[in-house]
């Protein structure tokens, strides 16, 4: 891998920039060439999706690989400026949202150079294996996420939203094979698991003192027993994204998913055609919520 521009979208710019600083100096990357950029992005919130791939259009850059790796863990049950539960809006609306506006940008990359093949990754985690998705139950699966009588726990929303991850990914990988943009078939999406990893993740889980002590506490432990460094975390990511044997233009199978560098087994509730149904309809709940007008998104 051999990239000219790495973007880190963050809600907080001061700490992308301290990471590319500790990048820069822990790596020979800075010899190469490569350009780094800090830019805000907030998953949660639907116009700073929009003002960012906005702004990304506008820069003429291309985009090879895109990975979606924003994500949040929070104890209390709060919704964001759109209306929708916080973590639902962060881990999958926005990244819904935010992946369906730069699409035209993936596909002019696509076009452009009949070698390249861009990836999407969408960081999942094992623990969607831990739902059974109720929610499909409801008339409306998404008003069933903003409900906070039907999701009042957090080890229930946030489960579900990495479910929604897989999802997403299977249903946008069906919708690229079916497309009638030629150039859609030559992205590669994925999901992946990067295990339980030592990052600020949850860390702002309860504002109750007996909540936040429990949770740091337990999560505190888990961490120091179980949890891998920052490194070995992202291994997963890089793989699906760079790795030559995880692209479908060497034969690989669209929408898989990853758990240490290999294809692993998602939660039943995805497989099938009883899956495969599920996921259509939340592909199309989702793209309700999250357009601004009808057939916004040509896919």
């Amino acid at each position: 891998m051999h990239p000219t521009r790495i973007i880190l979208a963050c809600r907080n710019t001061t700490k992308a920039e301290e990471a590319i600083r500790k990048v820069k100096a822990t790596t020979s990357i800075n010899s190469e060439g490569v350009i780094f950029e800090a830019q805000e992005l907030n998953l949660a919130s639907f116009a700073s999706c929009r003002a960012f791939a906005k702004k990304y259009q506008e820069s003429g850059y291309p985009l090879h690989i895109l990975i979606n790796n924003a994500g949040i863990a929070s104890h209390n049950f709060t919704l964001t400026e759109d209306n929708h539960e916080t973590i639902f809006a962060t881990n999958h609306l926005g990244t819904v949202l935010l992946t369906l506006l730069l699409l035209p940008v993936i596909r002019k990359t696509a076009l452009e150079d009949a070698n390249t093949y861009p990836r999407i990754v969408n960081v999942a985690s094992e623990v969607h294996h831990w739902t059974k998705f109720p929610e499909q139950e409801k008339p409306s699966i998404v008003e069933a996420m903003n409900d906070p009588n039907e999701k009042k726990s957090f080890e229930d929303r946030y489960p579900t939203s990495k479910l929604m991850n897989v999802f997403f990914t299977r249903t946008l990988a069906d919708h690229l094979k079916n497309s009638s943009h030629p150039e859609d078939k030559k992205i590669t999406v994925s999901s992946i698991n990067p295990g339980l990893v030592s990052t600020e993740l949850g860390t702002k889980a309860d504002d109750s003192v007996w909540g936040r002590l429990g949770f740091t506490v337990m999560i505190g432990l888990m961490r120091g027993l179980l949890a891998r460094n920052s490194l070995e975390g992202a291994k997963t990511s890089v793989y699906a994204a760079i790795e030559p044997e995880c692209g479908i233009e060497n034969g690989a199978e669209n929408g898989l998913y990853y758990s240490s560098c290999r294809v692993s087994p998602v939660n039943p509730v995805v497989e099938g055609e009883e899956g495969k149904a599920l996921g259509e309809r939340l592909w199309k709940e989702t793209i309700k919520t999250i357009q601004s007008k009808p057939k916004e998104f040509a896919i």
